[in-house]
């Protein structure tokens, strides 16, 4: 059993200073520009907080007009994104590009990898995805993000994880292609809980960047600093979405919430055994946790080579 020392540490780890929090990254975003010697930043915005955080924090580092926001829709992107793309824009008074996708995904084949599209209409297709999950997923409380960390068991699972991860991928190329034709600098804005648990995708939009002003906040203290810059309440209030596949729309609710998910992470990081933090918090979930942190270590790494 823990004591409250230990406990209290890990809310030390979460406990954040907004003002302090949003000057070091500035800070940080500017010496890494300077570093880059590019003449802006370029920001896949997807319309999600995590996004958005991290373009609030370049606009105030370096200007709106050393910073180009570019959202990536493609045909499973639900409309309201790209929406709160085009309204957070011009929040901040930044030049937003919007580059379909869809036809580069469609040219691969990415498209023909599910039966998505001979359904008509992202609510049907949504309805598919969720009877799929209940027939092939292993447990109940899995979805696609946690289950393709595992090897598949079926070819559903398999084609599932090709069709989401493509789109990022193919989003990570596009932003760099608009990024070197402008002299950019790539800012991504993955945060600590999903780096921790790898529901992101490896070599996607959400993990290669140049510089990574948020990676070190877990989601919940990225939602508490959204809030002191005084984001939109269609951001503050806003699931997580993945939206690369319709069906699989919060990744709170994947993980568990991010308040719990984040102080059981926090306590794994200060090196608490699971046993104690499962003293604490849900057995089902630290037991979850533990293993997609280890599951996804491999997404947390440089290529493994063999170095003469």
């Amino acid at each position: 059993m823990a004591n409250s020392t230990e406990f209290e540490q890990i809310e030390a780890v979460l406990a954040i200073d907004p003002a302090a929090e949003a000057e070091r990254i500035e800070e940080f975003i500017r010496a890494q520009l300077e570093t880059y010697q590019r003449s802006g930043i370029a920001i896949g915005l997807s319309g999600g907080l995590d996004s958005a955080v991290t373009a609030a924090l370049a606009v105030r580092a370096v200007g709106a007009e050393q910073v180009i926001l570019v959202n990536l829709p493609e045909r499973d992107s639900a409309l309201v994104h790209q929406q709160h793309a085009r309204a957070f824009a011009r929040h901040l008074g930044a030049w937003l590009e919007v580059i379909p996708i869809t036809p580069i995904l469609r040219s691969a084949g990415t498209y023909r990898l599910l039966p998505l599209r001979f359904i008509p209409g992202r609510r049907l297709r949504a309805w598919l995805v969720g009877w799929a999950k209940r027939k092939f997923l292993r447990r109940a409380n899995d979805s696609l993000l946690a289950d393709r960390l595992r090897p598949p068991e079926n070819q559903f699972i398999a084609r599932g994880n090709a069709y989401a991860i493509a789109k990022h991928r193919f989003r990570m190329v596009v932003l760099y292609q608009y990024a070197e034709r402008h002299h950019l600098m790539v800012a991504g804005a993955a945060n600590r809980t999903e780096w921790l648990t790898g529901t992101f995708s490896k070599w996607g939009v959400d993990h290669c960047a140049d510089v990574m002003p948020i990676l070190h906040l877990y989601r919940s203290q990225v939602e508490a600093l959204g809030a002191a810059l005084d984001l939109p309440d269609y951001l503050l209030t806003k699931p997580a979405a993945p939206d690369v596949i319709p069906g699989v729309n919060d990744k709170a609710a994947l993980l568990g919430g991010f308040e719990t998910v984040d102080r059981v992470l926090a306590g794994l990081d200060l090196g608490l055994e699971p046993s104690v933090l499962a003293g604490v918090y849900p057995e089902e979930l630290v037991a979850r946790l533990v293993e997609l942190r280890s599951l996804s270590g491999h997404m947390r790494e440089s290529p493994h080579a063999l170095i003469p």
